[in-house]
């Protein structure tokens, strides 16, 4: 799969990928990243505008001032309290619980990206004013839109099942709608590199991601050569492949593992990226 649309869809005139730029079609042919379709229907029909910067926030604790739990001070500590920063956090929640990006935005004036696939947790983020872009879809774990089957049994644990194409993502939606549960649901994904480029932002300085185990296979879709991420954290202790696996596909793409977080509720792991390794390569040469 090619990072990039390439030169046959440049042949296809605009109009085509604008009347029929579906998410359906998206899915189905597994387009690109970078595909003019695939960006195009995420500001259409799936990116939500941050709130002003005078909307006052709508916090159920307006008095906490950080409600992360220990990864926003710990990423700040290694950035020195950088002002006027850009975030992506995916596993956002309800905008406010357990946020690691609030006081971020709140104090030191960041803005950023929040994404959540959890249907109540979403509706309950677009009321508190975030100063931040925002979008009910998941973080696909191939490079190209996915539809999967999304369980939401858990408010704070939510978890994709499986992708559309297997059978069992259609028993699992049969069987959620013959008991009338409402918690397994089917949800769009999309690369995260195709979210950024929708905002027009490849330069992030944290990337929080937190989506009870496909941290590792949404990490392997991003086109590290195309994006500058200063920091992440990870969590790691629901990913099927281990976390020295991923600290190893990190490693590959010239991150350092600075640590881990380990709070009440987090299990993370920090990487940092190594901006010693070009003049590394310099004095090897």
């Amino acid at each position: 799969m090619e990072e990039t649309h390439g030169k046959k869809w440049q042949k296809i005139p605009k109009k085509y990928f604008l009347v029929d730029c579906t998410a359906e079609y998206a899915n189905t042919f597994e387009l690109e990243q970078d595909h003019p379709c695939v960006i195009d229907l995420i500001r259409k029909k799936f990116l939500r505008p941050p709130a002003p910067r005078n909307l006052p926030y709508q916090l159920s604790k307006p008095t906490l001032v950080d409600p992360s739990d220990g990864q926003s001070q710990a990423i700040l500590r290694l950035l020195r309290n950088q002002t006027n920063g850009f975030f992506i956090e995916c596993g956002a929640l309800d905008g406010e619980y357990l946020s690691n990006t609030l006081y971020m935005e709140r104090v030191l004036n960041w803005e950023g990206i929040l994404i959540e696939a959890d249907q109540k947790a979403f509706s309950q983020l677009t009321v508190r004013n975030r100063k931040a872009y925002s979008l009910p879809v998941c973080l696909s774990t191939k490079p190209y839109p996915i539809q999967v089957a999304f369980n939401a049994s858990s408010w704070s644990g939510s978890f994709i099942m499986e992708e559309n194409k297997s059978e069992m993502f259609h028993e699992e939606i049969r069987k959620n709608d013959h008991e009338n549960l409402k918690t397994v649901y089917k949800v769009q994904c999309f690369p995260l590199y195709s979210i950024l480029l929708a905002v027009e932002k490849t330069e992030i300085d944290f990337f929080g991601l937190d989506v009870e185990g496909s941290e590792f296979k949404i990490l392997r879709t991003i086109p590290w050569h195309k994006v500058d991420i200063k920091t992440l954290s990870v969590e790691w202790n629901h990913i099927p492949e281990g976390e020295a696996a991923m600290t190893q596909l990190m490693q590959r793409n010239k991150f350092v593992k600075f640590g881990h977080i380990e709070m009440a509720y987090s299990r993370e792991v920090v990487y940092i990226k190594d901006f010693l390794d070009d003049f590394r390569q310099f004095e090897f040469d």
